[in-house]
């Protein structure tokens, strides 16, 4: 068996003495073991009590419910149980249709040996093992599923949002460069130094007027050197009056 695992298994039958010595079989398993007297006792049993049951060993003949009928209702309450009927030869055709019809999972044929017995009991607990494993891994992998499909909603509003925001910045940067497109071919520097330069003061008029002059001056001035240094001859102002 599966360590972690608490089992724990009910033992029906009318005649306590069985009961009681499939108690002590069942001990060896390291399962716990509770018993009922009959049906509804183990019935009452099975409604209030805390823990899941691993399995249920009923026996058969039993007065007032039989263990057919007992077995069947038990499955209504806790299907994942495993079910065991003890029967004797004589009611092998009786139980074999419940066993088809799965209210039953095995009959235990008396009188049985112990050591096969036991065998049988640590089958059936490692099946209920199986059984419950899988149940939880497919609760997983459905919550998993849950889960991820909720991360790909997400993401795809995301991704939505940001395609957004970029086509809307791409606009803007579009908007922005015809701006400074435009700015720039009908822009006179110039002129914008000139208003700055008045608006604080700095310089009137006539002043940069004679700026101008002194900067044309010194331009023409170094033109003129490297036209001499590379054997060109410029002419002066006062040359070029008299031509004119």
């Amino acid at each position: 068996m599966t360590t972690g695992f608490d089992h724990t298994i009910l033992i029906v039958d009318d005649e306590e003495k069985i009961g009681k010595a499939l108690g002590r079989l069942i001990k060896r398993t390291g399962a716990r073991s509770f018993y009922a007297a009959s049906g509804p006792q183990a019935l009452d049993f099975i409604q209030k009590s805390e823990n899941p049951l691993s399995m249920i060993l009923s026996d058969q003949r039993m007065p007032g419910m039989d263990g057919i009928q007992f077995l069947e209702k038990a499955r209504a309450i806790t299907p994942n149980t495993v079910r065991f009927l003890i029967t004797g030869y004589a009611d092998i055709n009786a139980v074999s249709g419940a066993v088809n019809q799965g209210a039953v999972h095995r009959f235990i044929t008396k009188p049985w040996d112990n050591e096969n017995l036991l065998e049988m009991i640590e089958s059936g607990l490692q099946y209920y093992e199986l059984v419950v494993e899988n149940q939880n891994l497919f609760a997983l992998a459905k919550k998993q599923n849950t889960r991820l499909y909720s991360l790909s909603q997400e993401l795809q509003q995301k991704a939505v949002a940001h395609k957004r925001v970029i086509v809307q910045k791409e606009k803007q940067i579009i908007q922005l460069k015809k701006r400074l497109e435009k700015g720039i071919g009908e822009a006179d520097y110039f002129k914008q130094i000139e208003k700055l330069l008045e608006e604080n003061h700095m310089l009137d008029k006539d002043r940069i007027v004679l700026c101008y002059l002194a900067v044309m001056k010194d331009f023409f001035l170094k033109f003129k050197d490297l036209a001499a240094r590379n054997g060109f001859f410029m002419p002066t102002a006062n040359e070029l009056n008299r031509e004119e």
